[in-house]
C-alpha cells in the first residue's frame, strides 16, 4: 500500500479532507441531475481538498501590475489559550495570488503530488494553476497560485472553499506508458454495439426525460448484458488528523 504523510508546518494550518462531492452548480441542475454523471462525481472526490479559513479579497489593475490584497491575507486563531497568526496569502506575481497551505507532503519514493484547483469547482474572477511536486524528497510547505481573470474588480475567495486539491501519482507513470493507435472503423462489431447503445439512449431521452442509461455505473449494455464492472460506490479516502 502506498503512503502519503501530511506534515503540518504551522499550528493553525488549514483543514485537509477528502474533496467534497457537492458543487453549487450541480445542485442547481434539474433534480440535481449532474450528480448522476459518474465520471464527474468520481473526479470531484478522488483527492484531498485544502479548506480556506477566511475570506480573501483581492483586486488586480491589469497589465504587469501585481494584485493588491484588500483583506484576508493574515489569519489568527486561538488554540489552548495561545493566539497564533499566519500569513495565508500574498501577491508577488503579475496577475496572481498565492495561497499558503501551511503543510508539506511526503510520499513513497518516485511519487509526485499534483496540486491544482478542486475538480469542477469554480469561482468568479480567478482560475487555479497546476503544479507537480516531487514529494518524495521536497521538504518545504507549498502554495497554490490563482490567476486573476477580472481587471479593476474585487475578487473574493470565500471562507470554506476548497482552494486547492491534492492527488498523488507515480512519477514514471506517464513516461513509461506504452502508446498504440487503433482505428474504430476496423471494429465493425464495436461500432454496431455502440450504435445500438446510442440509439437506446436517444429513445430513453424521449420516453423518460432526465433519466440515465447508467451503463457506466452498472457495466451493462442496453440489453442488460454485462460489458464491464459495476461501480457501487465513489472512492473513500483516508483523511489526516488536522487538529
Amino acid at each position: 500500500m502506498s503512503k502519503i504523510v501530511f506534515v503540518k508546518a504551522h499550528q493553525i494550518a488549514p483543514t485537509i479532507k477528502q474533496s467534497r462531492l457537492k458543487r453549487d452548480w450541480m445542485d442547481d441542475t434539474y433534480n440535481k441531475h449532474a450528480y448522476r454523471c459518474l465520471p464527474v462525481s468520481t473526479a470531484n472526490v478522488n483527492g484531498w481538498e485544502v479548506v480556506l479559513q477566511q475570506d480573501i479579497v483581492v483586486k488586480w489593475d491589469g497589465g504587469n501590475a501585481v494584485p493588491k490584497i484588500i483583506s484576508g491575507d493574515n489569519y489568527s486563531e486561538t488554540k489552548n489559550g495561545v493566539t497564533y497568526d499566519r500569513l495565508i496569502a500574498n501577491c508577488n506575481k503579475i496577475g496572481m495570488i498565492d495561497i499558503s497551505f501551511g503543510w508539506a507532503f511526503k510520499t513513497d519514493p518516485d511519487y509526485n503530488v499534483l496540486i491544482t484547483g478542486s475538480p469542477n469547482y469554480f469561482i468568479e474572477g480567478a482560475v487555479p494553476l497546476t503544479a507537480s511536486i516531487p514529494s518524495d524528497w521536497w521538504p518545504d510547505p507549498v502554495d497554490i497560485s490563482w490567476k486573476l481573470t477580472k481587471v479593476n474588480e474585487e475578487v473574493t475567495f470565500p471562507a470554506g472553499m476548497p482552494f486547492a486539491f491534492i492527488t498523488v501519482y507515480p512519477r514514471n507513470l506517464m513516461p513509461e506508458m506504452e502508446v498504440e493507435v487503433e482505428y474504430l472503423w476496423d471494429k465493425p462489431k464495436l461500432i454496431e454495439e455502440r450504435t445500438a447503445y446510442s440509439d437506446a439512449k436517444m429513445r430513453r431521452n424521449i420516453e423518460k426525460p432526465w433519466t440515465w442509461m447508467n451503463g457506466m455505473r452498472t457495466g451493462l449494455n442496453e440489453k442488460g448484458e454485462r460489458i464491464g464492472p459495476r461501480h457501487e460506490h465513489l472512492p473513500v479516502l483516508r483523511e489526516p488528523d488536522c487538529r
